[in-house]
Order: structure tokens, then sequence, then C-alpha cells
């Protein structure tokens, strides 16, 4: 397929801007496989601060590269090392018990609950068969790894989503929602579907203000040509805050993964120590490092639902009137 690459004149996490030119980065191509190698910029927005891939690679291509994923077989992590992929997402499975564990308190009874971009279901088989569990997912050998879960599943994209007829208790994005084309849009429509008090997770949200990011520039290990957006805590919140959303935890995963040992901490001091001296220089290794990603936990607060339900509908059709978005 040709690498086709495409503009954002504004923010596509915000709708705001101006975007400000930061750095290139080189698309590793035994990772990204569809972009051979190509050269990417990334930008930041000025009013929200989050970075952004720009120009990005197209919604086909992004479909291209996701649908053809092989969810349980080999992988490379960003070194390059080859990784048994259902091995790693087992190896997750203490950060996924504690997000779930975290939205005990808060989640409503009775409703479903609605994982987009779902991948093999793991996460969301950790919630009691009492909810209706739905994932979304479009990578048909995860698509199938989720219903052998017993799970409920739509094999289509995040984009052409329609509303469930099911109320929702909670929506989930893990480690889906920075590899949206449009992750503003997506936002826009879907939180609009949680009844006051229903629940967000967002999870794998790579922190462009993390200490690793900022030490190692342009060679950060997780700027990805499909990691499209970069928001930081701040604007997280903030954005969650004009849908109406109070957000109840930031989680910034670490000892609950794969990488969180205390002597994988002592390897990356190693590695960042390294790194900044030798700032400035291309290929300088960037380590796993507490703060390189994170999650955020929200609750839909109960006096603010109605009247941003409407007022979100009317932001996504201006928005659509301007954009060629599907769905």
């Amino acid at each position: 397929m040709e690498v086709q690459l495409t503009h954002s004149p504004n923010c596509r996490f915000c709708g705001k801007g101006p975007l400000a030119f930061q750095f290139t980065f080189e698309a590793d191509e035994a990772l990204t496989r569809n972009l051979q190698g190509t050269t990417f910029s990334l930008a930041a927005c000025e009013s929200c601060g989050t970075f952004q891939v720009d120009p990005h690679p197209t919604e086909a291509l992004a479909r291209d590269f996701f649908s053809s994923l092989d969810p349980t077989g080999t992988g490379l992590d960003p070194e390059g090392r080859k990784v048994d992929k259902g091995k790693r997402e087992e190896a997750r499975l203490r950060e996924y018990q504690g997000y779930v564990s975290a939205m005990g308190p808060f989640l409503p009874e009775g409703g479903a609950i609605l994982d987009i971009g779902a991948g093999t279901g793991r996460m969301l088989s950790l919630f009691p068969d009492k909810y209706e569990r739905i994932a979304v997912e479009p990578n048909p050998l995860a698509a199938r790894k989720a219903r052998d879960r017993g799970l409920d599943v739509i094999e289509d994209w995040a984009e052409n989503l329609k509303q469930p007829k099911l109320p929702l208790s909670l929506i989930i994005f893990n480690q889906s929602l920075d590899h949206l084309v449009r992750p503003d849009l997506i936002l826009g429509r879907t939180l609009n579907w949680l009844g006051p008090g229903g629940l967000v997770l967002i999870t794998g949200l790579i922190n462009p203000s993390s200490l690793a990011a900022r030490i190692t520039g342009p060679n950060f290990r997780l700027w990805h040509p499909y990691h499209q957006i970069y928001p930081p805590r701040e604007a997280v919140i903030q954005k969650l805050a004009s849908f109406g959303f109070e957000t109840l935890g930031v989680h910034r995963p670490y000892f609950g993964t794969p990488f969180g040992s205390l002597p994988s901490l002592f390897k990356g001091a190693m590695t960042l120590a390294k790194a900044w001296a030798l700032r400035g220089k291309r290929g300088v290794p960037s380590p796993p490092w507490p703060g390189n990603v994170q999650g955020f936990l929200a609750r839909k607060a109960l006096l603010f639902a109605k009247a941003r339900l409407k007022e979100g509908a009317m932001e996504e059709r201006e928005a659509r009137s301007q954009l060629d978005f599907p769905g």
C-alpha cells in the first residue's frame, strides 16, 4: 500500500491550536511495516500541549496496519526484540486488575460495559458477567479470541459505532484512543452514551511530559506513527471536564507492567543517565520508565449530562461539515 499522509490544521485532541513543530523521528520499518521507514514530524498544540504526528497516516493505512496484526503471535518490542504477545498480555494482568479494582466503588450497577479497541478482551473479561460486556474490535484474530472469552463482540471500527441500545455504565479505551485518527470526534460521540454517574477509563496514553520523553527527545522509545496523539495529563483532565466528567484517578502503571521490576528500574536509571550525558545526539537509548504511560478514570457529573448531550451532538455535526470523516 502506498504511504499516504494527511495534515491536520488543528489539534486532534482539543480541536484548537496552532500546532508548533518539535522534531522528526524515523518510523521503524520492523514495527510499522506499511510505512517503510518514513520520517514523521511531531508537533505540539500551543493550546493544550498535546503532541501529535503531523502529517499523519491516513485512516486507510491505519486500518490496514491494525487489521493485519496477529495479537497472539510473536512481535517486536520498542528495542526490536522478539516477544510472545500472549505472554506479554498476561504479564499485564496485574495492571488490568488494578484498573478494575479502582472502578469498583464507582461503577454503576445494571448497565453494559463497552470496550472500544478491546483486543483479545483480556481486561474486559475481568469484569463480572452480571454486566453485559461488549468488545469492539476490528482485528478478526483478536475478535475471535474475545469471543472465546465469552464476550459479546462487535467486529468493526470505532468510527462506525452506533449508540448501543443498552444503557452503558462504563466505556473503556484500553490502549486504543491514541491510535484513532480523530480521537476528539470519537470521544465527543461515545461519551454522550453514558448516563449520569457513568465511567470512562482511558489507558495507555503516552506522556510527552515524562522524564524519559524530555531527556531523550526524538529518541524517545514510544514515538510511533500509529500513536497519533500524546496528550499531557492536564490536557486529558481538561478534555474530560469539557464533556462534564470529573477525573477520579490518574494511573501511571510501571510496576504492574512487564517492565516493572527493580532490576529493570535500575537499568533504566543507568540508561537515562547515559541519555542525559549524550542528549541531542541521534540514537540515544530510551528506557521503560515510570510516567512514560498514563491512564485516567473519570465519572460523568450528574447535573451536566443533559445539556452536554445536546451540545456534543452539535459540535460533532459542525466538525463533520469541515472534515472528511466516515461514519
